[in-house]
């Protein structure tokens, strides 16, 4: 069989066909987990750029935010610091506490709290973290909600998700201006649908519950996990080519062998001895004088 034939019959074989295969999934597989990964590393570099965009800038109206009540907050303006002037509802119905909030390791509530400004535009603000009292999920004693006019300056988050569970009352699950607008007291402002506040300031300064941490700017290891993955696909097709190499070469060694032994076996054995024709001992008939001399031989001896 000669080496084309060889190789033929190694690249057609049902072995290598299905491996082909395994190959193709495994390295599309890495591809896509590569690509994955990649998203969310460019997720995590976005978000990272607005944070430091907006965080530590100088804080500016809120209808250079949000230009009316009903509108969402870009995600460019995200963490826009704003200054508002207005009060705090004291109602005790205003009152509300996030669940499973955590800071530091341990779980906890917000403290959500609406704001009305002084044009009539009601704004939901967190006013810090409260922790939980041990196995009950009640807030512990808070800082009470300042009453009277203040300023103060927030930074504008983007309203959450909705959560449809059932809450004690005075908790909610997510800062969800339309679903939260149900559980107020009746009031003439309108409620801000698409923000919310997290607090930075109060003017005049007074007791409050635990400032939120400044938000992770941090792109993790994704970009890295990325070009891991994609090295991965390669990885693959390279063990495929050599696997299929190595199987040739072998078959082609195997081959040789066999036909230098069929070569031999066909062959006449060779010998080390002398082949030349030797001469034939022929024996010389006994003559009368050597007949005559053995007798004498045998007379002396008797």
């Amino acid at each position: 069989m000669t080496r084309r034939s060889t190789l033929r019959r190694v690249l057609v074989s049902r072995e290598t066909l299905f491996a082909v295969l395994a190959v193709l999934l495994a390295s599309a597989l890495c591809i896509g987990l590569g690509f994955w990964q990649f998203g969310r590393f460019e997720h995590k570099r976005d978000v990272a750029d607005v944070i430091h965009a907006n965080f530590d800038a100088e804080p500016v109206p809120l209808q250079d935010v949000l230009p009316s009540p009903e509108s969402a907050l870009a995600p460019e303006d995200d963490w826009t610091p704003v200054t508002l002037r207005g009060s705090y509802c004291t109602d005790a119905q205003c009152l509300l506490y996030v669940r499973n909030r955590q800071l530091d390791g341990q779980v906890g509530f917000w403290q959500l709290v609406p704001y009305r400004t002084e044009d009539g535009t009601t704004l939901l603000v967190v006013r810090g973290w409260v922790n939980s009292q041990g196995d009950v999920s009640e807030p512990v004693s808070a800082p009470p909600v300042p009453e009277g006019e203040q300023e103060i300056t927030v930074r504008l988050r983007p309203a959450e998700p909705t959560l449809d569970r059932e809450i004690p009352p005075g908790q909610v699950h997510s800062v969800n201006p339309p679903q939260i607008d149900g559980l107020l007291p009746e009031h003439d402002g309108t409620l801000v649908r698409g923000a919310y506040g997290d607090l930075e300031a109060e003017d005049p300064s007074g007791p409050r519950p635990a400032a939120l941490p400044d938000p992770e700017t941090g792109l993790g290891p994704h970009l890295s996990y990325a070009f891991q993955w994609w090295i991965f696909a390669l990885f693959f097709p390279a063990a495929l080519i050599y696997r299929t190499r190595r199987t040739i070469q072998d078959l082609n060694e195997g081959e040789g062998a066999s036909a230098d032994d069929t070569a031999d076996e066909g062959a006449p054995a060779r010998t080390t001895t002398d082949h030349r024709p030797r001469r034939a001992a022929h024996s010389r008939p006994r003559g009368q004088d050597e007949e005559e001399e053995d007798a004498l031989i045998d007379h002396r001896d008797g």
